[in-house]
């Protein structure tokens, strides 16, 4: 009896209202490995056109070489970036549609797709935080992210020889810096916490 293979997992977006592959062949792919964290894979420019992206899901990206301009299409005005290598790019499901600026461009990116199917499977329950409430960071620095997403796609380049807890792991550190940092939720935690040490340092004062 004839079987048909398993479809490979991709990273998607949202072009003419449709939920398409960003690229059918990535330099790289998790999907291809026995990687057990969110989704993986390293872009670059190739023969692809600009195009109109939209989120379904939330994404973050680290251009690894060269740069790629973008122009985010919102309701107050539109808004230009450039992203060079270094930057970090945290776009949050339902965000603003993005015009990338691909033809001529020279960049290599790498991409994690933050799926939040996957995120219940790796903590084994429902997560009381949601990706859908992180804040857009657009063309940012930040080293610990970069840091994380380097050791993820070097795991991954290695045919992940460190297993899947290590995995877990990096994937699971990622969505709970992401969380304290850049979330609704985490950024009114830490605005708290500021001003109730702040009253304590003040009463010891």
């Amino acid at each position: 009896m004839f079987r048909s293979e398993k479809p490979r997992e991709q990273i998607t977006g949202i072009v003419g209202g449709q939920i398409v592959p960003a690229t059918d062949t990535p330099l790289l792919t998790s999907a291809s490995t026995p990687w057990s964290g969110f989704l993986l894979e390293k872009h670059n420019a190739g023969e692809r056109q600009d195009v109109c992206w939209g989120w379904h899901r939330a994404h973050v990206s680290l251009i690894t070489k060269g740069q790629l301009g973008f122009r985010v299409l919102n309701s107050s005005g539109n808004e230009d970036f450039v992203a060079r290598a270094g930057s970090v790019c945290v776009f949050p499901s339902g965000y603003d549609e993005t015009h990338f600026s691909i033809a001529g461009s020279k960049f290599e990116a790498i991409v994690v797709e933050l799926d939040p199917t996957r995120l219940e499977a790796l903590l084994g329950r429902r997560m009381a935080a949601s990706t859908d409430t992180l804040a857009p960071q657009i063309v940012i620095r930040d080293r610990y992210m970069a840091m994380l997403l380097r050791a993820m796609a070097s795991e991954v380049v290695q045919g992940c020889p460190a297993g899947a807890l290590y995995g877990h792991a990096l994937s699971l550190a990622l969505v709970a810096y992401l969380d304290r940092r850049f979330s609704v939720k985490g950024r009114a935690e830490k605005k708290r916490h500021l001003w109730v040490v702040g009253a304590k340092t003040w009463r010891t004062a």
